[in-house]
């Protein structure tokens, strides 16, 4: 076996992982072989090593890691088999998220550092492994740096742009499939929002309710069959179901067969100009009809107040009909104190602690960053007895780094952001439409918003000046968000002209019956 180990005690500023910023390769041990055991389940990891045999090896990624005990195998070898799937937040075993990892060692209580490949080893690299819960990569990057990337299971002939375009083409000369629903959460990113909550007040009115997701680390209830977007048979599901729920745009290959519904659920009070009102837009003769033949697959179109169904209709040119019965997604923040309490104490908050959530939404070209504030400042001025939750816009799910904290807790990834904001005691937001349905729980708001003119002027455009109207403090700078929180939990119980205009205006469907109201619509169809 080889004894050379490759690399130095080298600090590099760019590895295959926006996760890693800055990281020292070991020269104490290096990997000799991997096999991809147990298919999909499993990485089997062995390497040689100088002196101290090392405890553990890790796979790190942007959002979720994952680790492996060694078992010294020889007098300079070990063994490690690292799993590649873990807990989610709801405690079912998933394949880790979709993403690229990279390998790295643990000394004890040391810090971690990267492995590289032996010589002997990068001859062979690339590994390949198809399986039933995902695709598995094993290479090598700069340096020799071993990392291991996983993909969605999809089959050769499902990748890439001819892959993807072969599986649209399937036409289904068969009838639709009665008794059968669809539904599909931001792209498949996670199973949530108002699509998931409706999906289970109609779980026993359908024989099969089957849900589009991404990857195997999205978490699904137990009454739905998950399949993988992109994939035929996520195809077959979308264009052979009675009913479909979508809460955002639904693939332009789709047309709507005779005997399928379509409800179109959206997924927020709009404060950012949508579809034909953004000024990017303006002066294209192509863009109306572009949006009308978009929005003429759908039924159903919901809205969670007059103020929405006047701004969908006109953005998107949609003619059809409107449910402006409240959001699904929102009834949970109308849900008994019990609810409430059950979700912090899953997140193992204490009864005592003053939970504040900080959800920001995402700035256009800007997918690797999930915050606009320096998150561990604002940990160290709240202080003792507050809980930090911190979570990024869905547009950032993959990309972004997770951040954490003595009191922090990184929640991106949790699925459902209703239960996030059905816990907080204090909301913390810029321009994002959890603001509307926050208020729905009369609970204090702050708004950060240190870009706010760059922002409703050099973006996508606001269709109201929320300074002036905020039911909440606005902050620009943000050594004083902390004291802002604080002065509002403080007066919380405060009557306030602005908060009763904005609820009035905003939630006045936010009374916890808003799924019943639209799954009796969508029974009448069946």
């Amino acid at each position: 076996m080889s004894r050379h180990f490759p690399g130095a005690d080298l600090v590099i500023s760019t590895t295959p992982h926006r996760a890693l910023s800055a990281v020292r390769i070991e020269r104490r041990c290096a990997v000799e072989s991997i096999e991809l055991a147990d298919s999909e389940r499993v990485l089997t990891i062995r390497g040689s090593h100088a002196g101290t045999p090392p405890t553990a090896l890790t796979l790190r990624g942007s959002r979720v890691d994952t680790i492996g005990a060694v078992t010294v195998a020889g007098p300079d070898t070990f063994e490690c088999r690292i799993p590649l799937h873990a807990a989610g937040w709801w405690g079912q075993d998933r394949a880790i998220p979709s993403g690229a990892y990279v390998l790295e060692v643990v000394y004890g209580r040391g810090a971690p550092r990267v492995l590289v490949a032996s010589g002997a080893l990068r001859e062979v690299l690339p590994l390949h492994a198809h399986g039933r819960l995902a695709n598995v990569r094993v290479s090598h990057a700069g340096l020799g740096l071993v990392t291991v990337s996983m993909a969605p299971p999809l089959a050769p002939s499902e990748v890439g742009k001819a892959g993807r375009a072969s599986v649209t083409a399937v036409k289904r000369p068969t009838p639709v499939a009665n008794g059968t629903l669809f539904a599909q959460s931001w792209f498949g990113k996670s199973f949530s929002d108002s699509p998931a909550a409706l999906a289970e007040a109609l779980r026993h009115d359908f024989t099969e309710v089957r849900v589009g997701v991404h990857d195997h680390s999205v978490e699904v209830p137990d009454f739905v069959t998950p399949t993988i977007v992109g994939s035929s048979a996520w195809w077959e599901a979308l264009t052979s179901a009675q009913v479909v729920i979508d809460n955002s745009w639904i693939p332009s290959q789709f047309k709507r067969r005779p005997g399928q519904r379509v409800v179109q659920t959206w997924h927020g009070t709009p404060l950012k100009k949508l579809g034909f009102d953004r000024s990017q837009h303006e002066g294209r003769s192509s863009t109306p009809q572009s949006f009308k033949w978009g929005s003429s697959k759908w039924d159903l179109l919901v809205s969670p107040n007059s103020y929405s169904t006047e701004i969908l209709r006109r953005a998107y040119t949609y003619d059809g009909t409107i449910a402006e019965t409240g959001y699904p997604r929102n009834d949970v923040l109308a849900a008994p104190d019990g609810t409430r309490d059950r979700l912090r104490r899953s997140l193992g908050i204490g009864p005592g602690e003053i939970v504040v959530l900080y959800a920001p939404t995402f700035r256009e070209g800007e997918a690797d960053r999930s915050t606009f504030c320096d998150v561990a400042a604002l940990d160290r001025r709240l202080g003792a007895g507050h809980r930090l939750l911190v979570r990024g816009h869905s547009a950032t799910l993959r990309s972004a780094r997770a951040i954490g904290g003595p009191h922090v807790i990184d929640v991106t990834t949790y699925p459902e952001s209703a239960h996030m904001l059905a816990i907080a005691d204090v909301l913390i937001t810029d321009y994002s439409s959890v603001m509307f349905d926050f208020t729905a729980t009369r609970r204090p708001i702050v708004f950060f918003t240190p870009d706010l003119d760059a922002y409703a002027n050099d973006g996508r455009g606001v269709y109201f000046d929320l300074a002036s109207v905020a039911p909440g403090p606005v902050v620009h700078d943000e050594r004083h968000i902390a004291d802002a929180v604080r002065y509002a939990w403080e007066h919380r119980h405060a009557s306030s002209a602005r908060y009763d205009a904005w609820t009035g205006r905003f939630n006045a469907h936010d009374d916890g019956g808003a799924t019943e109201r639209l799954a009796t619509l969508v029974r009448e169809w069946l």
